[in-house]
């Protein structure tokens, strides 16, 4: 049955592919699974599974039922359909009515980029050259980096430096900019780099995922945008990135050898494990999951922050984990996160809502009547995080993210119309 997923999902991609005549972002969706479904056959059959590298299963309780792998490629292929509506091979032509807003969103981007540099320049080095299994190690215990430190001694600093999880969104701005020869190079430059921001924070935790996250994203990013690039550009982008990727490696594989190096399996199988472990945790939940209790803070973190004082933290994982009786803070894919939090039935609502905002939101590149905006391409990459990045966990469960889909919704609807001031009628109008 663990074999499944796998020839479903490349099924999947080889007819999306063949339906919208190239690789979209809907093939490219669909492709991660077909991705993360094959290393979790391999950690399967290699007999991989275990306690130490956040896997629930191990090699003698693994069960892999019919039911929840049916519900497991379903749902996650319901997921992805409404991103065929956005064909990239179909877009000719965009429109930018108002460009002040998406250059105050680039503005605001390289502020908090900048901002995140001063606060991680001055331990990134001695972190770089210490032990990266001792001070992920120091997180699990509670303790704070010593980014967090540094901000904890400037006013107000400690709440605006979480909001780096919003530089992400300079990666469409970026590139949206390149391919229409909009603003300076250096502009363009600043916004590429302050898309590293959450990466470059992420030394201070000795963290993978956000590096990962990166990754899947800028490449989400490239298919977008990767048919109107010039082959200039493109041999450009491929030298300045040649660097960044070689260090991005060779810190993902130094942080891995010395956080597994002692396991039973070493370091290839906890790669192995790290990316398969969505559908080997979807179905362990599955089986286990306590449905006397939901929780509602990582799907409404804002509200849940501010009404019931409920914040999605350690030590909210630790009485959820003890509720459930299985330490909860592993990598079950996004819908396996929401099946923890609101059972089945409301996981299925949960995915009937987000698949109508999908539908009302990512527009339609077939319809000729329909205009595609600047801003599409912003609403499609924040709606793209969730399946794109859900191989891994439910993205944004924090009340920043919160705060960040606010910021790109303001600036989307700002970017789309022109506001004229009526002195005389004393009215706002908009066109």
């Amino acid at each position: 049955m663990f074999i499944l997923p796998f020839i479903f999902f490349s099924l999947l991609t080889y007819f999306l592919y063949k339906r919208q005549e190239g690789v979209t972002v809907a093939v490219y969706l669909s492709a991660l699974y077909a991705i993360t479904a094959l290393c979790a056959a391999v950690t399967i059959l290699c007999g991989f599974l275990g306690e130490e590298t956040g896997i629930l299963f191990d090699n003698s309780n693994a069960e892999f039922g019919f039911l929840p792998t049916l519900f497991y490629c379903a749902l996650l292929a319901a997921s992805i359909w409404p991103f065929t509506r956005f064909n990239t091979t179909k877009i000719r032509a965009t429109e930018l009515v108002c460009p002040w807003a998406l250059d105050a969103l680039g503005v605001l981007l390289i502020i908090l980029s900048l901002i995140n540099l001063y606060l991680v320049a001055d331990s990134t080095l001695d972190i770089l050259d210490g032990n990266f299994a001792e001070l992920r190690q120091s997180v699990y215990d509670g303790e704070e980096s010593a980014a967090q430190i540094k901000a904890m001694s400037i006013p107000g600093m400690y709440y605006i430096f979480p909001l780096n999880i919003i530089t992400i969104f300079a990666l469409p701005l970026a590139f949206y900019n390149i391919t229409r020869h909009r603003c300076t190079w250096w502009f363009n430059g600043l916004l590429l780099f302050a898309s590293l921001a959450k990466p470059i924070a992420a030394v201070q935790t000795a963290d993978r995922t956000e590096i990962a996250f990166f990754g899947i994203m800028t490449m989400f990013t490239l298919v977008m945008f990767w048919r109107e690039i010039t082959l200039r550009t493109k041999i450009t982008l491929g030298i300045i990135a040649a660097p960044i990727v070689a260090a991005m490696a060779i810190y993902v594989s130094a942080v891995t050898s010395d956080r597994f190096e002692k396991t039973y399996a070493g370091p290839a199988a906890s790669a192995m494990q790290y990316i398969g472990q969505g559908y080997i945790n979807f179905c362990y939940i599955w089986e286990h999951a306590n449905s006397d209790y939901i929780s509602t803070e990582r799907e409404f973190p804002l509200y849940n922050r501010i009404f019931t004082g409920i914040v999605s933290d350690g030590d909210r994982r630790n009485v959820r984990s003890a509720e459930h009786g299985f330490f909860i803070s592993v990598f079950p894919s996004f819908i396996g996160d929401i099946l923890l939090d609101l059972t089945l039935p409301g996981l299925i609502l949960w995915l009937l809502v987000y698949i109508v905002i999908c539908n009302r939101f990512i527009p339609d590149t077939e319809d000729p009547d329909r205009p595609i905006y600047a801003a599409d391409y912003l609403i499609v990459f924040m709606l793209g995080i969730i399946p794109a990045f859900g191989i891994f966990y439910y993205r944004f469960f924090s009340f920043q993210s919160t705060i960040m889909i606010m910021c790109i919704i303001a600036a989307s609807f700002f970017s789309r119309y022109t506001f004229s001031f009526n002195a005389q009628e004393g009215e706002d109008t908009a066109d």
